[in-house]
This record gives structure tokens, sequence and C-alpha cells, in this order.
């Protein structure tokens, strides 16, 4: 019998090699080496970064608290009776609850709807899906990611619920 979802691992990132750090200090010295005004326009790049979030952050954190003041009272029980426990592996559930609060861009956890868009509701980037959040949820439910474009909902992951959908028709691995 398989164990209660609140048993499940947490995500263990794979660490770097420490040949792939020496590649990419190799290659960042040779640039300021060979091209010091590179180093002038990545500084000029890191400067209208921090300007530019610093006058946007405010508005994000607007928005993230008024998506948690009318979600007050939610919780991930709410969350989970939107899916038939009988038809969807309730680890996909609340790794896929868990991961994606994680990743959004705010501090407080804002409870989760599956109907939320990932990327208009949620504001998490495509990246973020497409390189962090996949591998963590695939690793902590014990989902492979082979063969993943014959899933059905490939392509279609734009909500939380589609989410869920997509890595309850991932087959097993072997490892979690």
């Amino acid at each position: 019998m398989k164990l209660a979802s609140r048993f499940m691992p947490e995500y263990k990132p794979q660490k770097g090699s420490n040949i792939a750090l020496f590649i990419a200090a190799c290659l960042f010295l040779a640039v300021l080496y060979y091209s010091p005004t590179s180093l002038a326009v990545l500084g000029g790049i890191g400067i209208l970064a921090f300007v530019w979030s610093y006058f946007e952050q405010p508005k994000i954190d607007a928005y993230f608290a008024k998506l948690l003041e009318e979600r007050k009272g939610l919780s991930i029980c709410n969350f989970a009776r939107e899916f038939n426990a009988r038809e969807v592996d309730t680890w996909i559930i609340r790794a896929t609850y868990e991961e994606v609060q994680k990743a959004m861009c705010t501090e407080q956890p804002i409870p989760l709807k599956s109907e939320d868009h990932l990327f208009e509701t949620l504001k998490l980037h495509e990246d973020d899906l497409d390189l962090d959040l996949i591998e963590i949820i695939s690793q902590r439910t014990g989902r492979s990611l082979e063969q993943y474009e014959n899933n059905p909902y490939c392509g279609k992951v734009t909500t939380v619920r589609n989410l869920v959908l997509f890595f309850n028709c991932q087959p097993e691995s072997n490892a979690i």
C-alpha cells in the first residue's frame, strides 16, 4: 500500500559537478579578459534589472496580497477535493500544490485553485515550468518524464489542474 502523500519525500537537487563549475569560471574569466566591454554591458543590464524590479515588485506584492485575501480560509484540502482521489494520485496533487506555491514570486504561500492559470494568475514564467517545476514534481512523485510527448496533456499545461493531470498520465518510474 502506498504511503499517504504527507509522507512523500522532499525534492533532493542534484549536485553540480566541480568540472562544470571550473569550465564556467574559465569561460567567464576569458570573456572578461578578451572583451572588457562585455563587463560594462553585463553591469548595465544588472542595473536595469535592479531598477525595474524596484518599481515593479510593489505591484506584484499588492497583486498577491489581494489574491491571498480573496482566498483566505482555503487550503490544500480544498484543492485536493477538486480532483477525484480514486483517479488522480494524491502524491501528484500534494507535490504540485506545494511546488507551485514555492515557485511563485511571493513570500506568503497563496492557496491554489485547480483552475488557476500558471502564467496569468500565478505569474509563473514558462521557463520555471519547463526547467524547474517539471523535474521537481517528477522526482517527488516518482513519475517518469520519458515519452512525455505521448501524454494527452503535452503542450496543454496552462492551469494547475492540467499540470496535475499531466503527471497523472505519466508512467511511474522505478526510483522515488
